[in-house]
């Protein structure tokens, strides 16, 4: 028996990231007299033909704000970031896909069109997030863990990734994935950047394609189902640590998104609250788990790398092989130029 059901998209990231936009570009406040000039003003250009504020954010790779619905900026300050996110982001087409139940049996969900990141999150990127004082930003990080912030260090008590040194990443290391950080560390980096952690379920919709488009067999590898160790960073291709993202471009899936499967486990936004089972078991631990997903390069067993592979870990590990990589849901994003609005 199936079930047909539509997934849902983390709606605290779409509040902070409409706060954010609200304080970047407020809405004009009217006077009494409705045909008197505004007390605020969308940002004035800069030398360079488009506002300042556009151009910071992009710099900063945080160019999903500009393309957010929210954003007041001309639709010609939005063109560097819409080929941002074309270089840096692929787009996954809506469509139905089966879902195994934790006790067997098959759901059918309906997964909207998203942006996924075509590589995990790098040291040098997230060394931004470091020197822009994310650590310090409480409004990005969930209230419960604000406690919890100064533990967030590395080796020399900076704040950032576990074995970075006086806020910096290894040597060499800047086009690895960072790892190191934990669940909440993951979901404050997407925030400040505009974006989300994305779902087990959008996983698996991304690295299984195309099949699942029409609703058939998800491919259990983002090549096919046939496991192959010389695409993809695990234990059997004999590397033992972390490459670049862009490495194993044969591992990539059809539209180029890079190593889900290998190099490193990727942490996602849903809770590990249930595993396949017998009727009558239930998961019970004594910390909540987030999933993690695709293997890392000391996975040993072939199918613990899958893109639909059911495990997790800790909220608070902060593990050698774990990373992540964001998304977006397409809906959240203004219309691109010369497209229909609707």
């Amino acid at each position: 028996m199936s079930t047909h059901l539509t997934l849902t998209t983390n709606a605290g990231n779409r509040s902070w990231a409409s706060r954010f936009i609200r304080s970047l570009w407020p809405k004009p406040n009217r006077s009494a007299n409705r045909n008197g000039p505004a007390d605020a003003q969308p940002a004035r250009p800069d030398e360079n033909g488009g506002t300042s504020v556009a151009h910071r954010l992009i710099a900063e790779d945080r160019y999903l704000f500009v393309l957010l619905r929210e954003a007041e900026v001309d639709e010609a300050e939005t063109l560097p970031a819409w080929r941002s996110i074309e270089e840096e982001m692929a787009l996954v087409p809506y469509g139905v896909m089966p879902v195994q139940g934790p006790h067997g049996g098959t759901n059918l969900v309906e997964v909207p069109a998203f942006y996924l990141d075509r590589c995990a999150v790098t040291n040098r990127r997230f060394q931004r997030f470091v020197k822009a004082g994310g650590y310090e930003n409480l409004e990005i990080w969930p209230r419960e863990v604000w406690p919890g912030l100064m533990r967030f260090t590395d080796r020399t008590g900076q704040p950032g990734p576990r074995d970075w040194e006086d806020g910096h990443y290894p040597a060499g290391l800047g086009d690895h994935p960072v790892v190191g950080v934990c669940w909440y560390e993951a979901l404050a980096f997407a925030r400040w950047v505009g974006k989300r952690l994305p779902s087990s379920v959008e996983w698996q919709k991304a690295g299984g394609w195309p099949e699942q488009l029409s609703g058939g067999a998800i491919n259990r590898y983002p090549w096919g189902n046939v496991f192959d160790p010389a695409r993809a960073n695990v234990w059997a291709s004999g590397i033992g640590h972390t490459v670049s993202v862009r490495e194993f471009a044969k591992g990539a899936t059809l539209n180029g998104i890079f190593q889900m499967t290998g190099n490193v486990w990727e942490w996602l936004d849903d809770p590990l609250d249930s595993v396949p089972s017998f009727h009558g078991e239930r998961l019970e631990t004594d910390r909540p788990l987030r999933r993690i997903v695709g293997g890392a390069f000391d996975t040993y067993f072939a199918n613990e790398a899958t893109c639909h592979f059911t495990t997790g870990q800790p909220e608070l590990d902060r593990r050698p092989n774990i990373g992540f990589r964001c998304a977006v849901a397409i809906d959240r994003l203004r219309p691109a130029p010369g497209t229909n609005a609707s």
